[in-house]
């Protein structure tokens, strides 16, 4: 991408420290540990004790009794019990964000020392995103954060919500919108685009219409790793009162791409895949799209490196710029 990724710490200088308004006996607090923090926000995440433990790889006991001395320890009841569910307190609330904070910073020290030491200390951001994002939206993030020494990692658009929730994250770039977080915004929606092999007498066309592939083989995202990218395909071809003709369910676009390029099917991709160069295959405008695809920015519960608006504003102008918007 032009410049290396390299590990450092967040600079604490740059991050909001709310105060942590809870009751706590002064003595047991100096006894809290990292592991009842992590076990603590796997537990709220899940909402529930046995998926939690899931989550950590960990026995349910030891999760359970790491809460359960964090509540001791700090004099406050941290979830609800209740026979088929959990429900976090208030208190529990309060301490969330700041778990992930304490767990943000205690993770890195090894890199902030290696850094300070070697005097080339940039604050490091964790970035996620998901398969469709690379390489070219994610190029513009990484030129928009070029202040940060990034760490990329890619996955479904649900894994790395989890694990922006979980702490193991500091933002994300998703493919899926919930107007009810504060904590997240689109940055800009696409068109959809048909991929096809270079060899396919369409390859040449100027666009192709959802009538013109509907008894083509197709290769998509599978649903399960995808939602929104597979209904919105399938709803292109249910307005056109027929259903998808699937040959290969697959969960990257980049393992999509090499079927359409071997000839196995077409594709139908966001138009941002299509600013790279694919081996064996052309990109054909839909006829019939709109920007309806979006692209999510969304960062840890209270943007505490208040990177949600920056990030947002420079991959919407990004993506202005490119005509994808």
């Amino acid at each position: 991408m032009g410049r290396s990724l390299r590990v450092c710490e967040c600079n604490p200088s740059r991050v909001r420290i709310r105060p942590l308004v809870l009751r706590c006996k002064a003595r047991d607090v100096s006894e809290v540990s990292l592991k009842q923090l992590r076990c603590f926000v796997a537990v709220y995440t899940e909402r529930s004790f046995t998926r939690g433990a899931r989550l950590l790889g960990m026995q349910q006991s030891p999760v359970s009794q790491a809460v359960a001395a964090l509540e001791r320890q700090l004099d406050q009841r941290l979830f609800e019990r209740r026979a088929r569910e959990i429900i976090p307190t208030a208190a529990a609330d309060t301490l969330y964000p700041e778990a992930l904070e304490l767990h943000r910073r205690a993770s890195s020290l090894p890199q902030l020392f290696a850094e300070t030491r070697g005097g080339q200390y940039r604050p490091r951001l964790r970035l996620g995103a998901a398969s469709s994002a690379f390489p070219a939206i994610v190029r513009g993030a990484v030129e928009a954060l070029d202040e940060y020494s990034l760490i990329v990692s890619d996955g479904a658009s649900a894994q790395l919500a989890q694990a922006l929730d979980t702490g193991d994250i500091d933002a994300c770039l998703i493919r899926e919108f919930d107007s009810s977080r504060p904590d997240e915004r689109v940055a800009f929606r696409e068109r959809l685009v048909v991929a096809v092999p270079n060899t396919h007498q369409w390859a040449d066309l100027a666009s192709l219409t959802i009538a013109d592939i509907l008894e083509h083989p197709v290769i998509t995202f599978s649903r399960e790793n995808a939602p929104i990218a597979f209904d919105l395909v399938a709803s292109l071809f249910l307005e056109a009162g027929s259903s998808m003709n699937v040959v290969a369910n697959l969960s990257t676009e980049q393992a999509i791409l090499g079927l359409v390029g071997a000839g196995v099917g077409i594709s139908i991709v966001p138009q941002s895949v299509s600013l790279e160069s694919w081996g064996g295959v052309t990109f054909v405008p839909l006829a019939e799209s709109y920007p309806t695809y979006p692209l999510t920015v969304r960062t840890a519960p209270g943007d505490p490196l208040e990177l949600l608006d920056s990030l947002t504003v420079a991959l919407a102008s990004w993506a202005q710029g490119r005509g994808l918007s």
